[in-house]
C-alpha cells in the first residue's frame, strides 16, 4: 500500500516510519523548497513578544541577537519544542490553528505594553496581522522564509501514480495543495488521482486540494502530525476498497 508525502525530505521522514508501522509504504516527493530569507529587526528589545507560525523561522530567528527569555508565541507545539530546544525559554504554544494563536496573544499581551514582532512565511494569508491590527495592536512583520515550487514530483511518485499503485496522499499546506494540483496538470496525471485520498492536514488545505478530483478527501482533526496518522490509520482499510 503506497502514499505519497509531499513534505520537504527532513519533515517526511519521521511521518514515512509512522507510517510503515500501520502497512503503508511511503513515497516522499517534496512538493516546495524552504528557503531562508536574511532579515534585519531593528530595537528588538521594544517588541513585548513575538509570534511564530513555522519551525521554518528558526534558522532566521538564530541570526537574530534575541534574548532567551523573549515571549514567543507559536502555533503548534511542534514548532514550540524546537524552540524551546535551541534554548528559548518563554514559549507558548496555541496547540492548534491560527485562530487559538490569535486567542492566547490577546489573552496574554496588552496593546499598550509595546509592538509584536511578527516572524513569517512570504505566502501568509494575512490573518494573524489584520486581526491583532484591528484589536489595536501595533504589529510589525519580517518575512524570514519562502517555499519555492517543485518543478516535478520525483520519477518513482509519478511512476506509482499511473501504475495505479498509490492509494493516498499526505498534504500539509493550502500552498503544498496548490502546487501539487499545478503539477498534477503539469504532468497530465488527473486520471491517476481518481482512486487516490488526499489526506490534508487542515480544511483549509482540503479546500484548496478539491480543485482536484479525488476519490476522497479526508481532514485531520487538529493540525498536527499524531492527528493525521490518526486519521490515516483509522482509514487504512478502506484505503484498498
Amino acid at each position: 500500500m503506497k502514499v505519497i508525502i509531499t513534505r520537504t525530505e527532513s519533515d517526511s521522514k519521521n511521518l514515512a516510519a509512522k507510517l510503515s508501522e500501520i502497512g503503508m509504504h511511503s513515497l516522499i516527493s517534496p512538493v516546495i523548497k524552504i528557503v531562508s530569507v536574511p532579515t534585519r529587526v531593528e530595537n528588538i528589545p521594544k517588541f513585548q513578544s513575538i509570534i511564530i507560525t513555522s519551525k521554518n523561522t528558526l534558522a532566521t530567528i538564530k541570526t537574530l541577537s534575541l534574548n532567551k527569555k523573549t515571549l514567543m508565541f507559536c502555533v503548534g507545539d511542534a514548532t514550540a519544542r524546537l524552540f524551546k530546544k535551541a534554548g528559548f525559554s518563554n514559549v507558548r504554544s496555541a496547540s492548534g490553528k491560527s485562530e487559538d494563536l490569535l486567542r492566547i496573544v490577546k489573552q496574554s499581551c496588552n496593546p499598550m505594553s509595546g509592538p509584536v514582532l511578527y516572524l513569517a512565511g512570504q505566502n501568509t494569508h494575512g490573518l494573524i496581522e489584520r486581526e491583532l491590527s484591528q484589536s489595536g495592536y501595533i504589529m510589525e512583520k519580517r518575512i524570514v522564509y519562502r517555499a519555492e515550487a517543485a518543478n516535478c514530483l520525483t520519477d518513482v511518485a509519478q511512476q506509482a501514480l499511473r501504475f495505479g499503485e498509490v492509494v493516498g496522499i499526505f498534504i500539509f499546506s493550502p500552498r503544498s495543495a496548490m502546487i501539487l494540483n499545478e503539477l498534477i496538470r503539469k504532468f497530465s496525471l488527473q486520471d491517476s488521482l481518481k482512486p487516490v485520498t488526499a489526506f490534508c492536514l487542515s480544511e483549509t488545505v482540503a479546500k484548496e486540494a478539491s480543485n482536484t478530483v479525488w476519490k476522497k478527501i479526508l481532514v485531520s482533526e487538529k493540525p498536527t502530525q499524531k492527528s493525521i496518522l490518526a486519521l490515516a490509520k483509522k482509514n487504512s482499510k478502506s484505503l484498498l476498497n
